[in-house]
Protein backbone atom coordinates (compact mmCIF):
# COMPACT_ATOMS: atom_id res chain seq x y z
CA UNK A 1 0.00 0.00 0.00
CA UNK A 2 1.15 3.70 -0.70
CA UNK A 3 0.97 6.72 1.20
CA UNK A 4 -1.32 8.30 -0.49
CA UNK A 5 -3.81 5.07 -0.35
CA UNK A 6 -3.12 4.64 3.59
CA UNK A 7 -3.57 8.68 4.38
CA UNK A 8 -7.26 8.11 2.44
CA UNK A 9 -7.41 5.45 4.55
CA UNK A 10 -7.14 6.91 7.51
CA UNK A 11 -9.15 10.33 6.56
CA UNK A 12 -12.15 8.11 6.01
CA UNK A 13 -11.93 6.18 9.18
CA UNK A 14 -12.06 9.66 11.14
CA UNK A 15 -15.49 10.39 9.07
CA UNK A 16 -16.79 12.35 12.15
CA UNK A 17 -13.72 14.75 12.03
CA UNK A 18 -13.24 15.78 8.91
CA UNK A 19 -15.87 16.98 6.51
CA UNK A 20 -14.66 15.72 3.13
CA UNK A 21 -12.86 12.16 4.00
CA UNK A 22 -11.68 12.41 0.60
CA UNK A 23 -9.65 15.14 1.47
CA UNK A 24 -6.39 13.47 2.34
CA UNK A 25 -4.88 16.71 3.02
CA UNK A 26 -6.85 16.62 6.58
CA UNK A 27 -4.03 14.38 7.80
CA UNK A 28 -2.50 17.52 8.64
CA UNK A 29 -4.90 18.09 11.38
CA UNK A 30 -3.91 14.73 12.84
CA UNK A 31 -0.83 13.98 12.36
CA UNK A 32 1.03 17.58 12.21
CA UNK A 33 1.30 20.75 15.02
CA UNK A 34 0.07 24.06 13.56
CA UNK A 35 1.89 27.03 14.74
CA UNK A 36 1.17 30.55 13.71
CA UNK A 37 4.42 32.30 13.60
CA UNK A 38 5.05 35.67 13.65
CA UNK A 39 8.22 38.01 12.01
CA UNK A 40 11.68 37.13 13.64
CA UNK A 41 10.19 33.80 15.54
CA UNK A 42 12.38 30.34 15.16
CA UNK A 43 11.85 26.92 15.88
CA UNK A 44 13.51 23.26 16.13
CA UNK A 45 11.57 20.87 14.58
CA UNK A 46 13.29 17.39 15.51
CA UNK A 47 14.28 14.50 13.16
CA UNK A 48 11.56 12.53 13.55
CA UNK A 49 8.72 15.31 13.04
CA UNK A 50 7.21 15.86 9.43
CA UNK A 51 6.39 19.31 8.70
CA UNK A 52 5.10 21.77 5.88
CA UNK A 53 5.28 25.55 5.70
CA UNK A 54 1.88 26.60 4.68
CA UNK A 55 2.95 30.68 3.79
CA UNK A 56 5.07 32.84 4.67
CA UNK A 57 8.74 33.79 4.32
CA UNK A 58 11.12 31.05 6.29
CA UNK A 59 14.71 30.22 6.32
CA UNK A 60 15.65 26.68 7.01
CA UNK A 61 18.69 25.16 7.94
CA UNK A 62 18.93 21.56 7.74
CA UNK A 63 22.37 19.26 7.05
CA UNK A 64 22.56 17.58 3.85
CA UNK A 65 21.88 13.64 4.95
CA UNK A 66 21.55 10.46 3.76
CA UNK A 67 18.97 10.54 6.53
CA UNK A 68 16.57 12.62 5.52
CA UNK A 69 13.04 12.17 4.03
CA UNK A 70 12.18 14.60 1.64
CA UNK A 71 8.96 13.43 0.16
CA UNK A 72 8.35 16.42 -2.20
CA UNK A 73 12.26 15.53 -3.77
CA UNK A 74 12.33 11.82 -4.14
CA UNK A 75 12.48 10.06 -7.64
CA UNK A 76 8.27 8.86 -7.93
CA UNK A 77 8.79 5.42 -7.35
CA UNK A 78 10.72 6.31 -3.86
CA UNK A 79 8.08 8.86 -2.58
CA UNK A 80 5.17 6.65 -1.61
CA UNK A 81 7.52 3.98 0.07
CA UNK A 82 5.37 3.47 3.70
CA UNK A 83 7.97 1.21 4.88
CA UNK A 84 9.67 3.99 5.04
CA UNK A 85 7.97 6.42 6.23
CA UNK A 86 6.48 4.20 9.19
CA UNK A 87 9.75 3.60 10.26
CA UNK A 88 11.02 7.48 10.40
CA UNK A 89 8.17 8.88 11.46
CA UNK A 90 7.90 9.11 15.30
CA UNK A 91 4.40 11.42 15.00
CA UNK A 92 5.18 12.43 18.71
CA UNK A 93 3.39 15.27 19.62
CA UNK A 94 5.30 18.44 20.50
CA UNK A 95 4.25 21.88 22.00
CA UNK A 96 5.02 25.36 20.58
CA UNK A 97 7.05 25.52 23.84
CA UNK A 98 9.17 22.95 23.17
CA UNK A 99 9.75 23.98 19.35
CA UNK A 100 10.14 27.63 19.47
CA UNK A 101 13.41 29.11 19.87
CA UNK A 102 13.85 32.24 22.35
CA UNK A 103 16.54 34.85 20.84
CA UNK A 104 19.25 35.23 23.60
CA UNK A 105 22.12 38.24 23.25
CA UNK A 106 24.84 36.97 21.10
CA UNK A 107 28.14 37.43 22.55
CA UNK A 108 29.65 37.41 18.67
CA UNK A 109 28.11 40.80 18.02
CA UNK A 110 30.67 43.31 19.63
CA UNK A 111 27.97 46.32 19.96
CA UNK A 112 25.34 44.30 21.50
CA UNK A 113 22.78 45.25 18.41
CA UNK A 114 23.26 41.06 17.78
CA UNK A 115 20.65 38.29 18.68
CA UNK A 116 21.25 34.45 18.18
CA UNK A 117 19.12 31.26 18.27
CA UNK A 118 20.16 28.31 19.19
CA UNK A 119 18.63 25.26 18.96
CA UNK A 120 20.14 21.39 20.31
CA UNK A 121 22.69 21.59 17.40
CA UNK A 122 25.12 24.69 17.24
CA UNK A 123 25.67 24.20 13.33
CA UNK A 124 22.03 25.69 12.66
CA UNK A 125 22.63 28.67 15.45
CA UNK A 126 20.88 31.91 13.49
CA UNK A 127 22.03 35.47 14.26
CA UNK A 128 19.81 38.55 13.91
CA UNK A 129 21.38 41.89 13.76
CA UNK A 130 19.00 44.51 14.05
CA UNK A 131 20.59 48.02 13.26
CA UNK A 132 19.20 51.94 12.91
CA UNK A 133 20.02 54.18 10.83
CA UNK A 134 23.61 55.44 12.21
CA UNK A 135 24.27 52.01 14.24
CA UNK A 136 26.99 49.72 13.30
CA UNK A 137 27.96 46.17 14.75
CA UNK A 138 30.93 44.20 14.42
CA UNK A 139 30.67 39.96 14.14
CA UNK A 140 33.50 38.53 15.32
CA UNK A 141 35.00 35.47 13.04
CA UNK A 142 33.28 32.32 13.64
CA UNK A 143 35.06 28.96 13.57
CA UNK A 144 32.58 27.80 10.40
CA UNK A 145 30.81 29.28 7.25
CA UNK A 146 27.71 31.62 7.64
CA UNK A 147 25.37 33.23 5.88
CA UNK A 148 24.27 36.42 5.48
CA UNK A 149 20.74 37.35 4.91
CA UNK A 150 19.40 40.67 4.60
CA UNK A 151 15.96 40.95 5.05
CA UNK A 152 14.88 44.67 5.42
CA UNK A 153 16.96 47.55 5.18
CA UNK A 154 19.82 48.46 3.41
CA UNK A 155 23.38 49.77 3.95
CA UNK A 156 27.17 48.41 3.94
CA UNK A 157 29.42 45.76 5.31
CA UNK A 158 32.86 45.10 5.50
CA UNK A 159 35.26 42.26 5.70
CA UNK A 160 38.61 41.42 4.84
CA UNK A 161 39.21 45.17 3.96
CA UNK A 162 36.15 45.12 1.22
CA UNK A 163 33.14 47.17 1.43
CA UNK A 164 29.98 45.75 -0.01
CA UNK A 165 26.51 46.70 -0.38
CA UNK A 166 23.90 45.29 1.47
CA UNK A 167 20.06 45.66 0.72
CA UNK A 168 16.89 43.50 0.89
CA UNK A 169 17.01 40.40 -0.70
CA UNK A 170 20.58 40.19 -0.68
CA UNK A 171 22.72 37.14 0.69
CA UNK A 172 26.65 36.40 0.80
CA UNK A 173 28.27 33.93 1.89
CA UNK A 174 31.05 34.51 5.09
CA UNK A 175 34.47 32.08 4.91
CA UNK A 176 35.64 30.81 8.02
CA UNK A 177 37.17 33.40 10.26
CA UNK A 178 35.82 36.56 8.70
CA UNK A 179 34.58 39.49 11.02
CA UNK A 180 31.99 41.27 9.64
CA UNK A 181 31.49 45.16 10.06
Amino acid sequence: MKIPEILLLYCRSYTLLFDDPENISNIACRAMNFLTLSAGDAIFIPADCPHAYLSGDIVECMARSNNVLNTGFCPRADRDGIDIFTQTMTFAPHSADELLLKPNPSSRGKSGKTEEYKPAMSEFNMMKTVLGREDKETIEAIDGLSILFVTTGSGKMTAESKSYEVKKGFVYFIGQGVETI
